[in-house]
């Protein structure tokens, strides 16, 4: 029992009724997230110059240097970003995505002027820690809607179209060069450390809501729609995976195709969301990794 490939790849998660409980429910998270995420970076990152990377923090460091309002740096960034993604990788950034890069853009600003860039405390460090629960939780809550608020991730993605690297090691140098950036603009090395602690924070509470504080697993996945699937970890999430033959406990006649694949928290979110709509019969089992090293993670020989 097969599908129409074209029509499975098409239908995702979103596909609600529109105006249905579900969908505002949906629509209701998204903001919520992008609303946590932008009061995080004003009340505790901003005020003290935490960098942790990503397009607020890039915009943060243009918005001390000129005066200019940083959600609306934010914003004006996005805006290209997201015409040049459209126009590299297809229709592939929904309504929710565009709905929480305006969002949060507009919060950054509004709670500006609400708190007077006045932070929660005078500690740095827990600035950093509180700072990142509440930017992680933020980001959780879209990521489980299948959005994002754009920015670093974007340009990771439209970079990883054109030249040979995975998403995750672009997001890691843009990142990465956007704290040293930060660093050098406010000329204060000391602020290294709070920016290191703000990124394990975002990561790790990121991870737990999710589902757990590792961030590889392994999945088996059983359906019927197994070419489906396939084909959207192949295309869609840009991994591999192996097809093991089955045979079922109640049907030992039958063979089964068992799909073994090795993924991040992130991706697992967007396969299960994707597997619900198209076989809701499907059996899943996803198994904690403490360490995946090959194609697409850690090369073999890294320590």
């Amino acid at each position: 029992m097969q599908t129409n490939l074209s029509y499975k790849k098409n239908k995702t998660v979103n596909e609600v009724p529109a105006f249905s409980k579900a969908w505002w429910l949906s629509y209701i998270k998204v903001l919520l997230g992008a609303t946590i995420i932008a009061f995080g970076y004003v009340t505790f990152f901003i005020p003290f110059k935490i960098i942790p990377g990503g397009l607020f923090g890039f915009s943060t460091v243009i918005g001390y240097l000129t005066g200019w309002p940083i959600g609306m740096i934010s914003l004006t960034i996005n805006i290209p970003l997201l015409i040049w993604g459209i126009r590299a990788l297809g229709n592939s950034f929904g309504a929710k995505t565009i709905l929480a890069m305006i969002w949060a853009s507009l919060a950054v600003d509004g709670f500006t002027y609400l708190t007077e860039s006045q932070g929660f405390t005078d500690d740095k460090l827990v600035s950093a820690v509180f700072g990142g629960v509440l930017i992680g939780l933020g980001v959780a809550l879209t990521l489980r809607e299948e959005a994002t608020t754009g920015g670093t991730d974007t340009l990771a993605k439209i970079l990883s179209h054109y030249f040979n690297v995975s998403v995750s090691r672009f997001v890691l140098i843009i990142d990465g060069s956007i704290v040293i950036l930060g660093l050098i603009a406010f000329k204060d090395l000391s602020l290294a450390p709070y920016a290191i602690v703000a990124v394990f924070s975002i990561s790790k509470t990121i991870d737990s809501v999710l589902g757990g504080f590792n961030n590889k697993n392994v999945l088996m996945i059983i359906s019927e729609y197994h070419q489906d699937i396939r084909q959207y970890i192949l295309t869609e999430l840009d991994r591999g995976g192996t097809y093991i033959n089955g045979h079922g406990l109640f049907f030992t006649e039958k063979e089964k195709q068992i799909i073994l694949t090795a993924i991040s928290r992130k991706e697992m979110v967007a396969l299960e969301n994707y597997i619900k709509v198209i076989d809701p019969e499907a059996f899943l089992m996803v198994l904690p990794a403490h360490e995946v090293k090959g194609s697409g993670f850690n090369p073999l020989n890294q320590h």
